[in-house]
Parts: structure tokens; sequence; C-alpha cells
């Protein structure tokens, strides 16, 4: 097996994937926001990405994984198990997303990503294709792009125009071949995710890199549904900012954290437990359907763009800086889902819950005594 088979443990806060934990979001603005797409709106047939929005239906992330820095063979310890997908098939659930950091080890010249990690992530694909789970596979914890792009400034970064022209033309090198090797697979089956939590602090540049990389990927990949994410680290209020392409199989993806006073204790947020719980989604995803439906309806005149849901959780226990008295309750994480899934559900939204095994508390199965948390998976599967 080309995976690598470490014991997985627990790790810490820099490894988790919702980079926005240390960006709350700004006061949500509804409709044409600043950024201001104003496109002649020209309704799309969006049947086959309807289609395959319903297959990923009800997912989870397989996070803190492929996405590790480090060698091919599992940077952060926490491989993927192959019995992980027969569980979580078994529990209820359609797809797993894979985050995967392509530009780990990939080769600048030829912009090849690595061989063993693809091979890899192939061997990972076809495990859950082999369980009947669809797949997300995206672009993961892509510094150098982000970092040029003059995003987390707070890590040094400032925007190098030629620089970040140089990244930006080997990330779409890249998706070109990696898109090439992944076609392999059904196209009922997979969805390639062109670029995870832009934190690129301009919006027409993330527009220009999503819609550069869909055309790439679309010229290997004609049949495969692409899924776009947003500025500002995938936001769903930041839908306005986008061009999107008129093509029928695509998806947008957006996070869900808010409110991070809650989701995100001990990691940049005081630990207060309970006492912050909130849960705004079913208000905030019927804000989202409506903008939704204004920027880019369907041609059947009721639907719109697919939406998804790409990552959503809270955190608390493992891995953060919360001790056990003060941490969120595995009862009022569970409460939480329950109440975001539900809103997304009733507007058609598929969703990728963050996470299945250590990921700094955000986790939903233990992986060490092999059964799910309390109130998992019963607050996704409904």
């Amino acid at each position: 097996m080309i995976k690598n088979f470490l014991s997985a443990i627990a790790i810490g806060c820099a490894f988790i994937a919702c980079e926005s934990g240390t960006d709350a979001p700004p006061e949500y603005k509804g409709g044409n926001n600043n950024n201001g797409n104003t496109s002649t709106v020209v309704p799309v047939d969006y049947t086959a990405g309807r289609i395959m929005n319903a297959r990923l239906g009800r997912g989870i992330n397989l996070g803190n994984s492929w996405e590790s820095t480090g060698s091919d063979d599992g940077g952060w310890g926490n491989p993927i198990r192959d019995t992980d997908f027969g569980i979580i098939k078994a529990a209820g659930f359609n797809s797993v997303r894979i985050p995967v950091q392509w530009s780990q080890d990939a080769d600048p010249v030829t912009h090849n990503v690595s061989p063993t990690r693809l091979a890899g992530v192939m061997e990972d694909i076809q495990l859950a294709i082999n369980n009947g789970l669809a797949v997300v596979v995206n672009f993961h914890h892509y510094f150098q792009l982000n970092c040029y792009g003059g995003g987390y400034s707070s890590q040094g970064c400032k925007y190098d125009a030629t620089k970040f022209e140089q990244e930006k033309a080997h990330f779409l090198a890249m998706w070109a071949n990696l898109a090439t090797a992944l076609n392999v697979f059904p196209d009922s089956m997979l969805v390639l995710e062109i670029l995870n939590e832009p934190s690129i602090p301009s919006a027409g540049r993330v527009d220009s890199l999503m819609n550069d990389a869909y055309n790439v990927i679309r010229a290997v990949a004609p049949g495969k549904t692409i899924m776009f994410e947003s500025y500002h680290l995938a936001k769903f209020y930041e839908l306005a900012s986008l061009h999107l392409p008129p093509d029928g199989n695509i998806i947008f993806s957006g996070h869900y954290y808010e409110p991070y006073q809650y989701s995100h204790q001990g990691l940049g947020y005081a630990c207060k437990g309970d006492l912050m719980k909130a849960n705004s989604a079913k208000q905030d995803f019927d804000k989202y359907a409506i903008d939704a439906k204004k920027l880019y309806p369907d041609v059947n005149g009721v639907d719109h763009i697919p939406m998804n849901m790409g990552e959503f959780g809270v955190a608390g226990g493992p891995g953060t800086a919360c001790p056990s008295d003060s941490s969120v309750s595995d009862a009022g994480k569970a409460e939480w889902a329950q109440k975001t899934v539900q809103a997304a559900w009733e507007h058609g939204i598929s969703f990728h819950y963050w996470s299945f095994g250590p990921t700094t508390g955000f986790e939903a199965f233990d992986i060490y005594k092999e059964t799910w948390y309390p109130g998992f998976p019963q607050a996704l599967i409904f």
C-alpha cells in the first residue's frame, strides 16, 4: 500500500484546516456586497451540478491527513485508514472531502505533483468509491500562492505581483496535470475543488484565479463537476465577488463557523464553553439562498447555482487551549451542528462536516475508541 500507516495521533492548532479561525468575518450585508458583481444576470441550466450536489449530500472531511506538510508518508501522523470509508458509509454519509496539499514536493519545472502523494490520494479516492462514497478533492494549504497574493499578512506576507504570477502559473500547470490524472475516475463520483479558503485580500485576484483554474481544469476534464470558493476565506456571503462561468456543472462552496466565539474557543478565542453557544444558521442560509438566486438563477425559475457547505464545526476539548471545565460540551457541539445542517439542507445545500478524525477538537469520531463522539453522527444524519 502506498499510503503511510503511522499511528494516528491528535495534532496541534497550527494544523487545523479552518484558517478562517483567526479571521472573524465582518457583519453580513447581503445582496450585492461591496465587491459588487454587476454582471448581467443570465439564467443557467444547473441540472448537472444539482445532480452531483445531491449525490454529495451529507458528507464529512478527512482532514489533517493529505494536506499535511513534510514527507509524503504523513507529516502530521494522522493518515486516512482504509477502514474509515466503511465506517463513514455505514453511518449514513454520502460523500467525503479529501483536502490535499498538492504544492508539497511538487516539481517546479514539470509542474507535476508528488507521484507518491498522487498515488496515495488516488488509492483513497478508489477506496471511497468502492464503498459507495462520492469524493471532493481540493488544493489545500497553498501557502506560497496566498502569501505572494498578499494573504497571511500576520505571517509577514505582502503582495508581490511578479512572484504571485509565477506561483499562479505553477498552480494552473499543476491543475492541468492533476485534473488529467484524476479524470480516470467516473464523472459521477468525483468533484474537483479549485482552492481551499483563498486568503488573498483582493476579490479581483481571487476571481481571476478561480476562473483561470476553471478553464484549465475544464479543458482536460470536460465532464467533471468543478467547485468554486470565494474571496475572504470561502465565505458564503462573498458569492457576489465572483463572476462564475455559465457552466451548469459547477458548485459554489462556502465555509461556516459562525459565531467564531463559540466554534473556535481555545483557537484564538476565549474559553467560555456553552456560555457562548449561539446559532444564526437559519437566518444566514436564508440570506445566502436569496443572494444565490439573484446572482445565479437556474433556467427553471426555481433553483439557483448548487451550493455546498465544505467546512463547518465546533472545536473544544482535545488539542485546544481550553481546560475541560471551560470547554464546549459534546451536547453543545452536536446541537450547533444539527441546527446548521438543517438550515443548509432546507436550501438543497450539501455539506462536509469538519471533520472525521483528530482535528484539534473538531473531530466527530474517536479513532482510539473506534466510536463516534456523543451526539454524532445523529446530528448530521437526519
